[in-house]
């Protein structure tokens, strides 16, 4: 679960209802959350437009990711777990590469934030 207010990420024993654990990272906002097929790691996207890799393991920050010009809206994780794509109030759309952090490829063409 994501709390804009805290510029927290956490995740919550859905069974007890306490918080077992938080990251914190962002500079503002966590608007977006996807994780991957094996459970591992988690992407937050983030009003400060950054999108954060973190280790569920390790419970720390293991990459940013940077490239969008306004907030990060949504994000999706693709199936094999080596990419996920994200959305942004900038228009495009962006997939990257987990594992090198780079941007594969920007989208561009909505008319509104995606």
């Amino acid at each position: 679960l994501c709390d804009e207010f805290r510029r927290v990420l956490f995740r919550s024993n859905l069974e007890t209802g306490r918080e077992e654990m938080t990251l914190s990272g962002h500079g503002r906002g966590v608007t977006s959350l996807a994780v991957t097929p094996d459970g591992s790691w988690i992407v937050s996207g983030s009003e400060d437009k950054t999108i954060i890799l973190w280790s569920l393991k390790m419970r720390r920050a293991e990459k940013t990711f940077a490239g969008h010009t306004d907030s990060v809206t949504c994000l999706a994780v693709t199936p094999d777990g080596s990419r996920f794509v994200s959305g942004s109030s900038d228009k495009t759309i962006k997939v990257w590469n987990l594992n090198t952090g780079e941007e594969e490829r920007g989208l561009a063409g909505h008319t509104r934030g995606v």
